[in-house]
């Protein structure tokens, strides 16, 4: 299908869900959306219904979405999407075209992870309705913790103005409103921007179907980051993952059921948890050689959903290294950017035999897991978690009602960012007891 009949049929998918009745209805419309496990609407709550609508809208505005199928793991679901930002604001028409992706284990995972990732992306671009406020960096630093006001001290060195503009933002562990630079959370144009951030601005920025289920997606990235600077920069080593327990099983089941048989690559875990003591897994394949590494990181509420997380991002990298592959043989070196070079230093330089930082050095140790509960009383759970460790957070909610889905920004400014140029004393700290990572990775970066 061509994108102009690929968007064209999204809008009608999700005025048909949106509908006052769907029996008797359009037979084509009837099986996507039971492909996709959005009927029957009666089985789902009002607001996850709601949920689904907006998403199918959110994808007919962008320019293409279609499905991929990976050689390695010919079981996962993926979605791609190509999107653009001249459909948010006219002013970033100039911006190139990008794209999104999503996988799962079904149709509906894959689809709503990749959309969910589009929506996320391209929530992040100011639009006229963004409320900002212009002041010193000197006093909006003021309202911050020590930890959180050093780092932040230390990114705002790079701005080109000692006043900068400033977004509303509310501290999670208290409640209260403070300022948070605009250009550490917002994509603007050069004309309007201070500096250019030290980091993605992806990284702690999520979609959800409810402003807390986003916040605390965001919230486990920024902790997943964090453990994977203090891994892969840092140096420090990562743990054994027990083949006790449900963890190893649901490891075991999924890399099964995403390989089919394929024997291609090997697949292995590690446990990259830090003192914030929430789980977090790093999946790895290689080839038979040693090459071709690929990773998938993930912090979760409980080791078995961050291995979950892990090997679907794990599969992801595994596809991108073939269409890397296509899009050289089809257009040379000139046809990749610099995402698609750092896929080729990292799948032919990294050697996994060699390379220690890679396995595990001791055994797994007890982490103390989140129960099951509703996604406002584990943010609430993971905000104390972080808060007695001297980590305070922050959000910023980018929702924007042409898409209509929640859309959050945390920042933790105390945790290690990854990939970025500003080490904080998580980092300087973990490199100076071990050394630092590059002695095993050779510099080649992660993400």
């Amino acid at each position: 299908m061509d994108a102009p009949n690929a968007t064209s049929q999204f809008e009608r998918l999700a005025a048909y869900l949106a509908g006052p009745s769907m029996s008797g209805g359009d037979g084509d419309l009837d099986a996507i959306l039971e492909k996709l496990e959005y009927v029957p609407p009666g089985a789902a709550e009002a607001s996850e219904t709601r949920n689904r609508i907006a998403l199918l809208q959110a994808a007919a505005r962008f320019s293409d979405v279609f499905q991929l199928v990976s050689r390695d793991a010919p079981g996962v679901v993926f979605f791609g999407a190509d999107i653009s930002a001249s459909g948010v604001d006219a002013t970033f028409s100039h911006q190139a075209r990008l794209s999104a992706t999503g996988a799962g284990l079904s149709l509906r995972q894959a689809f709503e992870s990749c959309v969910g990732e589009g929506v996320e992306y391209l929530s992040q671009f100011e639009t006229a309705s963004d409320r900002l406020q212009r002041g010193t960096i000197e006093d909006g630093l003021a309202g911050f913790d020590p930890a959180s006001r050093a780092v932040l001290a230390e990114v705002m060195r790079l701005s080109a103005h000692s006043d900068v503009d400033w977004i509303d933002a509310t501290q999670l562990s208290s409640g209260r409103s403070v300022p948070f630079p605009a250009d550490l959370c917002l994509r603007r144009t050069p004309e309007r921007s201070a500096l250019t951030p030290p980091f993605s601005l992806s990284s702690g920025c999520a979609a959800g179907p409810s402003f807390e289920a986003a916040a605390l997606h965001g919230m486990l990235e920024l902790v997943e980051r964090d453990a994977a600077s203090l891994w892969w920069r840092g140096g420090v080593r990562g743990r054994l993952v027990a083949l006790e327990g449900h963890a190893m099983a649901t490891a075991s089941a999924l890399v099964a059921q995403a390989r089919r048989g394929v024997t291609t690559r090997r697949t292995w875990l590690l446990d990259i948890t830090t003192d914030m003591d929430t789980p977090c897994i790093v999946a790895m394949s290689c080839r038979a050689d040693g090459r071709g590494f690929a990773c998938g990181l993930a912090a979760r509420l409980s080791i078995e959903t961050a291995v979950r997380s892990a090997l679907m991002e794990m599969c992801q990298m595994e596809l991108a290294y073939t269409v890397v592959e296509q899009k050289r043989r089809e257009g040379g070196e000139a046809a990749l950017n610099e995402y698609d070079h750092r896929h080729v230093a990292r799948s032919t330089l990294i050697d996994v035999a060699s390379c220690e930082l890679l396995h595990p050095v001791a055994p797994a140790r007890p982490i103390a897991e989140f129960g099951p509960a509703p996604p406002a009383r584990q943010l609430d759970a993971l905000i104390e978690r972080l808060s007695a460790r001297g980590v305070e957070t922050f959000a910023i909610d980018l929702t924007r009602p042409m898409f209509g889905i929640p859309v959050v920004r945390i920042a933790a400014p105390a945790l290690q960012m990854e990939p970025s140029e500003v080490a904080t004393e998580r980092l300087a700290s973990a490199r100076s007891r071990t050394g630092g990572g590059d002695i095993y990775t050779r510099g080649v970066s992660l993400l």
